[in-house]
């Protein structure tokens, strides 16, 4: 399920100890990394951001208020299978190039293998989320851009993802090259009272 955007505009380097696949230059100082590997202030980053996202109504799997120790243990779920080279993480940095550090994370999604083998061309985006003091830098625009490049270099035809409707979503994700292509009416109960549409968008790469 993927986040409330943070805005409505867009040789493995040294590392701080996470493993980097692949990175890109972006917007700005900003550029976008596939990660394969993630230590222990990583992953303390990624928590604080997907707690912070969460309880400033980032739409990333939760309600709030939601404490660190309830994400958690989905986030090491995730992580157990980027470490296993089923999915991927990609990060979105802001720091020097050079001297890349846990605290230049400024947002992060997952690019999830589906497991059907007559599905291979295509794959899921996930929980697509930037911290909350990044708003207005156009870094989730530029998250978006990164991973559709890395897809596409790595073969891939096509990109998946789901908005919760009702929130404005479907146009972010549009400037992105996401288009609808499936809407399950009230398939998501935030609270008792509370239904929304689940909004599936596609990005065709070729």
């Amino acid at each position: 399920m993927s986040a409330r955007p943070a805005t409505d505009d867009g040789v493995p380097p040294a590392t701080d100890g996470a493993g980097v696949a692949e990175q890109r230059p972006a917007f700005g100082a900003a550029r976008v990394e596939r990660v394969a590997r993630v230590d222990g202030p990583l992953r303390a980053r990624l928590l604080r951001i997907w707690t912070d996202v969460s309880n400033a109504g980032g739409w990333v799997g939760f309600v709030p208020p939601v404490a660190e120790a309830e994400i958690a243990p989905v986030l090491d779920a995730a992580l157990a299978r980027v470490h296993a080279g089923r999915d991927w993480l990609a990060v979105v940095r802001t720091g020097a190039p050079d001297r890349p550090a846990p605290d230049d994370v400024a947002g992060f999604a997952f690019v999830a293998n589906n497991d059907r083998l007559l599905s291979e061309h295509w794959r899921w985006v996930l929980r697509v989320q930037v911290h909350p003091e990044h708003q207005g830098a156009r870094l989730g625009a530029v998250l978006l851009d990164g991973i559709a490049d890395m897809a596409a270099d790595d073969g891939l035809e096509m990109l998946l993802l789901t908005v919760r409707g009702g929130e404005g979503l479907e146009a972010f994700y549009g400037r992105a090259g996401y288009r609808e292509v499936a809407r399950i009416p009230r398939a998501i109960r935030v609270a008792p009272d509370d239904y929304r549409d689940q909004v599936h968008l596609a990005h065709h790469l070729r």
